[in-house]
């Protein structure tokens, strides 16, 4: 049950983090290059309802660990329970609502979902901090800050990959305009830095909250898992300064082999986003501390 649960989470943050990102990098496309570069509407509708989903499914695998079911339950009462009784539920509930409402208004609105898809999906990620391991380590007196700090993780995160999985269907939709390429590359890669930089300014703190210092009683299947998504976030960031330093001025020369680069690139960029959100759905359920 546990590898359903953290592949539950992994499939809200990625369904999150493309809507949010995808929708706000799409907007800064319209607002700088005036050109459309959002995912279909059917692929941002999908993202919502699959987020949706899957917060149903986490509120009823938290529901079954507290009646200590063997699977899964739905349960009017437990799952009751667990929304109006908990921290956990009141957020999950108050998230439900609005990928409820972003999937009510992309029904019957297809002028605004790029915006409400980036309104709801920053909100909702932001959301996720409130019941963190970030915000729950420490002393209570910060609690609010630290949820601040994992919510600007979260937030920063979405927009990287996000962004990058509506730079590669930009990409993927005009495969020889060269310029639009070039133009597209340029901008993402002056507001991924930012993104990039703010992620790891973010996590480094989270880090240092949720891995207490002082105590040294560090659970080794956390830390196993926490290592696992370092070293992907690296490779990540090594595939996004690739772009940046090698296939960028390559296509700016003109370089064919520039141009056969860039989709790879970017497609491996979003496997290895796959994979590190797989470790935080991992990581999720999983004690930082050894008891």
């Amino acid at each position: 049950m546990t590898f359903l649960f953290a592949l539950a989470r992994a499939l809200h943050f990625a369904s999150l983090m493309t809507l949010f990102g995808a929708s706000a990098f799409g907007w800064i496309v319209q607002w700088r290059l005036r050109r459309d570069v959002s995912l279909p509407r059917a692929v941002l509708l999908t993202c919502g309802g699959v987020a949706l989903a899957t917060a149903l499914i986490s509120v009823a695998f938290v529901a079954a660990e507290m009646s200590n079911a063997a699977a899964i339950t739905f349960a009017p009462d437990t799952f009751g329970q667990v929304l109006t009784s908990t921290l956990y539920g009141h957020v999950a509930a108050a998230r439900m609502g609005l990928l409820a409402a972003f999937l009510v208004i992309g029904c019957f609105s297809r002028q605004t979902l790029q915006s409400v898809g980036c309104i709801v999906g920053g909100i909702t990620l932001a959301l996720l901090g409130l019941t963190s391991h970030a915000a729950a380590s420490g002393s209570v007196a910060y609690f609010l800050q630290r949820a601040a700090v994992d919510a600007l993780h979260l937030v920063a995160g979405g927009f990287w990959i996000g962004g990058v999985a509506a730079l590669a269907f930009a990409v993927w939709r005009t495969p020889h305009d060269r310029d639009g390429h070039v133009a597209l590359l340029r901008l993402f890669s002056r507001w991924g830095v930012v993104a990039v930089a703010t992620l790891v300014v973010a996590g480094t703190i989270n880090g240092f909250a949720i891995l207490d210092i002082h105590g040294m009683r560090w659970s080794a299947v956390y830390l196993a898992w926490l290592a696992v998504k370092l070293a992907l976030a690296a490779i990540m960031v090594a595939l996004a300064l690739t772009n940046r330093f090698g296939v960028l001025p390559g296509l700016m020369r003109g370089e064919a082999d520039a141009a056969e680069t860039l989709p790879l690139t970017l497609s491996a960029e979003l496997i290895v986003a796959g994979l590190i959100l797989l470790c935080v759905g991992f990581l999720g359920l999983t004690a930082p501390m050894a008891m």
